[in-house]
């Protein structure tokens, strides 16, 4: 199963999205948006083909440059009337603050670039740690702070217990994004925002319960040229993390007055078919120092640690015409290529524009 049709039908497309700063929909040239991995901000550009003296005032020049404030929100669909249609017709794909703006006298252009609404979170600095709450509470306490719903995974454990010896971390001014995405690596959790939305946990399964398929069919007899529905395929693979990968955690925990160490390992060697044996005894050791951690809980890190690593070892780029489906926590599936390159992917980075070429993305993983 997937979220995406495969095949794909030969039938006509007509993609539509609409941009609103509040409740006016303003006309636009061209857009690009970029959802970088969990943890990151999203980017966007906008061109706009202003006019000096609008007849809608909101669209001038004068309106534009005296602002200081700027929300913008982009939506992007297939409507069942691509003739009429509206916001609810379509899919948010970013609601985004407007950082810098630059206006083209000679064009009649102004052009927009921001990030989503962590922008609002990154921006500000804070020496407060909330040593007395959970993660979970910490974050729907910033999300109400900074006017955003939070959508959040209780956890139980005091984030005292995170902060043990790390002096570094208590003393530190950190931005409130910094202090949740912190959090939210301890708790193996994703944090990200969307729309007006801040999410803090784990929702890749139910945001996206099955993968995008990217269907790849080499050159045959019958067809002799490849076919895929991705307009542009490429792949890299690390040999560096493709030799076995140690990882070891340790942890003093202060409250037990104990040292705690745990180890995993991912074995690869035998997967190599012409090594020298010296090379085949490589392995790549990483060494983390955490605070605070039980055994069990160093042991969990090791674990995700290991994870992470690992799955930076394959690499992927696709090119597609647009849609609304993927997104970070969206995972990547290949088939066809009868390589170790057919597997699932984890989407670093989804990058989807609007112009004259029409609806397109690409998608790193």
């Amino acid at each position: 199963m997937s979220i995406n049709t495969i095949p794909a039908h030969g039938e006509g497309r007509a993609p539509r999205s609409i941009l609103k700063i509040g409740s006016t929909v303003i006309d636009w040239t061209s857009w690009q948006i970029e959802h970088n991995g969990i943890y990151e901000a999203g980017t966007i550009r906008i061109e706009i083909a202003s006019q000096y003296d609008a007849n809608n005032a909101s669209l001038s020049w004068s309106w534009f440059t005296q602002q200081t404030e700027i929300l913008v929100d982009v939506y992007a669909g297939f409507p069942n009337d691509p003739v009429n249609y509206s916001e609810g017709d379509l899919t948010l794909l970013m609601t985004a603050r407007i950082d810098r703006l630059i206006l083209d006298p000679a064009t009649g252009s102004i052009r927009l670039m921001g990030r989503d609404l962590s922008g609002l979170l990154i921006d500000n600095k804070t020496d407060e740690k909330y040593p007395n709450q959970t993660s979970s509470q910490i974050a729907v306490m910033l999300a109400r702070k900074y006017g955003l719903t939070p959508q959040v995974t209780a956890t139980t454990e005091k984030v005292g217990n995170f902060y043990t010896l790390d002096h570094v971390r208590m003393t530190a001014q950190d931005s409130p994004w910094t202090l949740l995405s912190y959090l939210a690596q301890h708790e193996g959790f994703q944090c990200f925002i969307l729309g007006r939305t801040l999410y803090f946990g784990k929702f890749q399964s139910v945001l996206s319960p099955e993968p995008y398929l990217i269907q790849f069919t080499p050159p045959n007899a019958q067809t002799p040229y490849p076919q895929s529905n991705a307009t542009n395929l490429r792949f890299d693979h690390d040999l560096t993390l493709a030799q076995d990968v140690s990882v070891r955690v340790r942890s003093y925990h202060g409250a037990k007055n104990a040292a705690y160490s745990a180890t995993a390992t991912a074995t690869k060697t035998q997967k190599r078919h012409e090594r020298d044996v010296l090379l085949a005894q490589m392995m790549q050791n990483y060494d983390y120092t955490f605070p605070g951690l039980t055994q069990q809980q160093c042991q969990q890190k090791a674990n995700q640690i290991l994870a992470e690593i690992s799955q930076h070892e394959l690499e992927m780029e696709a090119e597609f015409a647009g849609d609304t489906l993927i997104f970070p926590w969206t995972q990547l599936q290949v088939e066809g290529t009868g390589t170790m390159f057919d597997t699932t992917y984890n989407v670093a980075r989804i990058v989807r524009w609007f112009d004259r070429r029409g609806f397109g993305m690409r998608a790193v993983g």
